[in-house]
Order: C-alpha cells, then sequence, then structure tokens
C-alpha cells in the first residue's frame, strides 16, 4: 500500500519539473466500516476501501483537471499529462491561479479511533427503537459506518496540508404503512463523531418519524391562498441555500444574474437573518480545511441581521469580478437562533403549511420557485390539521427572506448544517381543486 505522503512527494517533483507550471492535487484514501440492518437483522458487515487523486494545472494561463481512483505514482504522472494536455485546448485567461504558499500543517478531527462494537450495539438498538416507538414506520433501508481517512493537499508554491479525520454516519431510507395506507420514501442522513446517546435523538430523526406516521391520512387543502410557512430545518437549508447559489454563489457572480450584485453592505433579509459558513464549527465533524484553490479555510458571514457581508466566491470569480474572496469553499451553513419557540411559532400560525421539502427545479435569476410541498402540515388558527397531500407553493427567495417574522430557539445539527425552523408569510398556497 502507497505511503500517502512519500507518493505526494513524487507528484510534487513531477510537476515542479514542468516548465512553467502552477497545480496543486490532493491524495486521499478511505476507509469505511458499513452495517447494514433490513428486517431488524444485521444482514452484512463489511469495510469499503476508496483510493482518490484530483489535479488541476495551469499553464500559460490555461486550465486542466484530471480525476483518478489510483494511488500508483505512473497512474498520477499520466493523469497529470492528461490535464496538461485538456489544458492546452482551452483559451487562455489570467485569471487561473492558486493560492500562495502555506506553512505546512497536520489537521486531526473527529473520531479517529472508532468502537466498533458501541456502534453495533447503537445501530441495532436504534433498529428497535424505531419499531417499538414507531410501528407504522417500514425501514426499506439502513445502515451506519465507521469513516476513516487521511487527506494530503499540496500545490506548487509550497502548502502542505495533511487531514486524518474519522466520524460515523448514519442513513436511513423509510415510508409510513399502516398496512392500509402508505407515505412516499423519506430519507435521513446524519454525520457524527460520538455514540454517548441512542441515534434516535441525533439530528431531527424521532421528530421525522412521528411527522412520517402522521401523514399516513392527509388531508386535502382545496383552495388557493396568500398565508404563512414555517420551514423545517432541513427545508430552510433548501431554501437558503438555493438563495445564496442564486444570488452570492461564482456562476450568478460571473454571469451578472445575481439579484445581489451590487447589494454587499446592503439589507437584503430580514434582521432577524444571519447566515454563517462555518467549517470549523465543532458540529462538524469532518470539515475542509483550506478552500479549493488552496487558501486557509476560515469561518465567515453571509448575512448579519439582513446586511449581505460577503458573496460565497472563490479566486477565480474574486479575479475575474473583482469582488471579494470568500474566506472557505463548503458552505457549512450556521443560521443563528432566534427568541420563539418552534411551539410557539406555530400557535401564532393564522393559515398556512409547516414545510418539509419543496420538490421543485432550480428558481430562476428572479428568484422566482414553484413547487410541490412534501412532508407537509397544514395549520389554521394555531392548530396542525394534518399531513397534506397535491400541494403548491409558489414563492420568491428574496421576498422570503425579506418576510421571515420568526426564528426559532431550537436548532438541528445533521452533521452538514446547523439550522433552525423558520416562519415567513406572503407565500402563496395552492391546493388542488
Amino acid at each position: 500500500m502507497a505511503n500517502l505522503l512519500e507518493l505526494s512527494k513524487q507528484t510534487y517533483d513531477y510537476l515542479m519539473g514542468k516548465e512553467g507550471l502552477k497545480a496543486d492535487f490532493t491524495l486521499a484514501r478511505t476507509e469505511e466500516n458499513e452495517v447494514t440492518v433490513k428486517d431488524g437483522k444485521m444482514t452484512m458487515i463489511r469495510t469499503l476501501y476508496n483510493d482518490a487523486v484530483s489535479i488541476r494545472v495551469i499553464q500559460n494561463q490555461k486550465q486542466g483537471t484530471a480525476s483518478i481512483n489510483s494511488l500508483v505514482i505512473q497512474d498520477i504522472k499520466e493523469a497529470i499529462d492528461s490535464a496538461l494536455a485538456s489544458a492546452e485546448s482551452t483559451d487562455a485567461d489570467p485569471c487561473y491561479d492558486i493560492a500562495p504558499g502555506l506553512k505546512p500543517e497536520k489537521f486531526e478531527m473527529g473520531a479517529l479511533e472508532p468502537d466498533m462494537d458501541k456502534l453495533l450495539s447503537r445501530t441495532m438498538e436504534l433498529s428497535e427503537m424505531i419499531a417499538q416507538r414507531h410501528p407504522k414506520i417500514k425501514l426499506m433501508e439502513m445502515y451506519t459506518k465507521y469513516v476513516r481517512g487521511t487527506n494530503i493537499y499540496r500545490n506548487t508554491n509550497g502548502t502542505q496540508d495533511e487531514k486524518e479525520f474519522g466520524y460515523y454516519e448514519l442513513f436511513l431510507e423509510y415510508a409510513g404503512n399502516d398496512g392500509v395506507n402508505s407515505t412516499g420514501f423519506q430519507y435521513n442522513g446524519v454525520d457524527f463523531d460520538s455514540l454517548e446517546k441512542p441515534l434516535i435523538e441525533l439530528s431531527s430523526l424521532e421528530k421525522d418519524l412521528t411527522d412520517t406516521e402522521n401523514s399516513l391520512n392527509p388531508i386535502s387543502v382545496t383552495e388557493k391562498f396568500e398565508g404563512e410557512i414555517i420551514l423545517t430545518p432541513s427545508c430552510a437549508s433548501q431554501m437558503l441555500e438555493m438563495t445564496i447559489m442564486n444570488a452570492a454563489g461564482d456562476q450568478a457572480i460571473l454571469g451578472q444574474t445575481s439579484m445581489w450584485i451590487d447589494k454587499v453592505g446592503q439589507k437584503v433579509a430580514s434582521d432577524k437573518l444571519t447566515i454563517a459558513s462555518n467549517p470549523w464549527d465543532p458540529h462538524f465533524p469532518n470539515h475542509e480545511v483550506h478552500t479549493g484553490d488552496g487558501f486557509r479555510s476560515e469561518d465567515y458571514t453571509l448575512i448579519e441581521k439582513g446586511v449581505l457581508k460577503s458573496f460565497a466566491t472563490n479566486l477565480y470569480t474574486s479575479k475575474k469580478c473583482g469582488v471579494a474572496r470568500a474566506a472557505n469553499s463548503s458552505l457549512a451553513m450556521v443560521v443563528e437562533a432566534g427568541d420563539v419557540s418552534l411551539d410557539d411559532m406555530i400557535k401564532g400560525m393564522k393559515k398556512g403549511l409547516i414545510v418539509g421539502s419543496v420538490s421543485c427545479g432550480m428558481p430562476g435569476a428572479n428568484g422566482e420557485l414553484s413547487g410541490v410541498a412534501k412532508n407537509s402540515f397544514y395549520v389554521e388558527n394555531g392548530e396542525v390539521k394534518g399531513a397534506v397531500i397535491e400541494t403548491m407553493i409558489s414563492l420568491n427567495l428574496f421576498d422570503l427572506c425579506n418576510n421571515i417574522k420568526a426564528i426559532s430557539k431550537e436548532r438541528v445539527c445533521d452533521g452538514f448544517m446547523v439550522m433552525p425552523s423558520i416562519l415567513a408569510d406572503h407565500v402563496t398556497i395552492s391546493g388542488k381543486a
């Protein structure tokens, strides 16, 4: 088995032998120990290995990339030559670049030593708890993993980052079924680094299972009206991420389609909304340590009390468009909690939906979005009346950000986000006539 540090040196030396070349690359090795459960029984325990190499080269202001799944030096050299050949056929652009060199560092994060016996125990415990507490849940697939890996990143300016990480992963696919009625498939995924508490307490898993059971006898909304919506944490993450990509991401800034193109330092949302991209937040067991361009990753704020503070842009976009480069490239989204409980938010609703997710295409540049409300519940005069089917919502993402009425005290963390529930109004809700 190749020694990654030695292999990175050989790769670096080969790149440095090319005249006038800027380059960066990552060598990665990952081991996954997976436990699969079906019908309350452990059905498989297996170990998977994955090797990966990604390479970026810039020569004569032309950029090329290559990716392979081999940690053999000859294969890596051939991939470098392939990247150089592909670069030669592209247009030159002086904005292609890599970060200046950083002092070599080694990072360790997450659970570097697994407790596989405890993982097996917690996995079977979860299966039993779901069967006992949620008898109307049919598990289609369930697995847990322990993931252990090493990444080495280097660039031709001298950066050498070595990252050792370990974490646990949980995935569930399930549906509600009472013997007569059934719901659509639901999915939950969580990354975590501790086995101290039962897995059913992670993220919003318990609540999501309960909501799925409560969706077995849905009601129909038969009118069209303008109402309120509460975005669950997962749906809030979906809406906010689309908004950021649509208005603050690289493609929106490069294409000059962003509705926020000249709004840095100005109010673009309710003063209740603060969004940060914080890869170093302790809730994230595995996170980036450098940007895609090779700068040291730092936490930063995108929106602070409604004011746009930064775009989520990389080095190329920064140089091309004359905007500031984002301090990380992870979008590890952390939204500041509010001062209202979720229960009180629901009690204060006059008429609207609690929305678990929205099935929709990507919104237009103007933020207009229309889709089907999934895993959603109708609320009237502060009372949840029932799950809904065939119900559409139509909104504008930028208006949504400005129409936030409340943000919950409670937040959910699944290893990828830290997110509260968000209440907003002036959303068009359309049932089936």
